[in-house]
């Protein structure tokens, strides 16, 4: 794709990110989440739909256009998340497509889901057998997440009235260029909105120089993955100065979030004075219909004709279901990381300087926000808050 397409849909994606999250933060609790996962997912809605219902699919998704956000999908699944074999660190991303046995794809949809955005497609008993075909969907989840992922579709997720189910399946396992040495790793206090007294949680320190740029109210810090392949990664930490000023600064990233992948990244490494990092583990998981619906996203959850040219049904189709779940972890090594997104449809009625710099803390001892990019695109994987690192 060209590169003006490229960035203009990569800025929707990470303003995607910034609604997701503000929107989640009023839940008072850790969140991770993938905003590529669930792009991942509405793209191959997109690929086949028509009528209104694909016009808002793709303003959802964002000004740069549905050609745009197409190639954007392509190119993750062909390119950046390919899989290279020995890259670091191991990135991988799979997209899957399960048509009940009773149905058939359209071809010109079944040929662009394969070719474009590198999706397993396979028949599935969902009208005889939903059960095992829910057990054996999930079994590719968990397979594609590491094992992460378990469980994704509870029992009784699927029915006689499911038609087609789409999952996408992201899977990351970093090691920081600069590991933490866990000997240095030392309880201390993290404070946590609404509670009295403060937690004691596993900080890990570093007094080597950090990525870390310093704004109006806040700073960021830029965590970056030892890299051996074309793509290079990192986690950028976005800590306000005070202790309970999450939400305004989710709230103002979400406003401008041109920002967020160029004017606030950090550009040099500076020496540091306290630095402490919590180590933790974010998970989440959210029926998402509700969630898309409230941001704007209301048309393939009505029954309509627009699905027609994804699966040979007579009947109207529309979304039934969202799920996603995501969990992050984060240590002195690195990061692991996973998620998942399935969307189900059913079937019914219708510069240097010479003097010594100033050096600069960044003690994490209060809620913070978190994006794992690609750091030469500026792709967001996945995105999260951390408001007690011991939940």
């Amino acid at each position: 794709m060209n590169t003006e397409g490229m960035t203009d849909a990569v800025r929707d994606l990470a303003a995607l990110s910034m609604r997701l999250l503000l929107h989640l933060g009023s839940e008072k609790a850790n969140l991770a989440l993938s905003p590529l996962s669930f792009h991942s997912v509405l793209v191959l809605l997109a690929a086949g739909a028509t009528g209104d219902t694909l016009d808002q699919i793709v303003s959802f998704l964002g000004p740069s256009g549905g050609t745009a956000h197409a190639s954007l999908a392509s190119h993750v699944a062909s390119g950046i998340l390919a899989g290279e074999r020995g890259a670091e660190p191991d990135v991988r991303c799979a997209v899957g497509v399960w048509v009940d046995s009773s149905f058939r794809l359209r071809p010109a949809f079944a040929e662009k889901v394969a070719s474009q955005y590198k999706a397993a497609a396979c028949a599935m008993p969902f009208q005889e057998k939903a059960e095992e075909a829910r057990v054996e969907i999930n079994r590719w989840f968990e397979c594609k997440t590491g094992g992460l992922i378990t469980d994704l579709m509870p029992e009784g997720h699927l029915s006689s009235g499911s038609v087609l189910v789409i999952g996408n399946a992201l899977y990351l396992r970093g090691t920081w260029l600069d590991p933490f040495d866990p000997d240095d790793t030392k309880d201390g206090d993290f404070f946590v909105p609404g509670e009295s007294r403060p937690v004691r949680v596993p900080f890990m320190r570093n007094t080597n120089s950090q990525y870390i740029s310093c704004h109006a109210g806040f700073k960021v810090l830029q965590l970056p993955y030892e890299c051996r392949g074309n793509h290079r990664f990192s986690m950028h930490i976005y800590l306000p100065d005070g202790r309970d000023g999450l939400q305004a600064l989710v709230s103002e990233l979400s406003s401008d979030t041109s920002g967020l992948l160029d004017r606030c990244v950090p550009q040099q490494a500076v020496k540091v004075g306290d630095f402490r990092i919590p180590k933790f583990k974010a998970s989440f998981k959210i029926e998402a219909s509700g969630l898309l619906k409230d941001l704007g996203l209301e048309r393939p959850f009505l029954f309509s004709r627009d699905f027609a040219e994804m699966v040979d049904c007579s009947e109207p189709l529309a979304v039934g279901s969202v799920l996603h779940q995501c969990v992050v972890e984060v240590d002195e090594d690195g990061t692991m990381a996973a998620a998942a997104t399935e969307a189900q449809m059913m079937f019914g009625c219708c510069l240097e300087d010479d003097e010594e710099p100033e050096r600069v803390d960044f003690v994490a001892d209060h809620p913070f926000m978190f994006l794992v990019t690609e750091d030469q695109s500026g792709i967001v994987l996945f995105a999260g808050q951390v408001l007690n690192p011991l939940l």
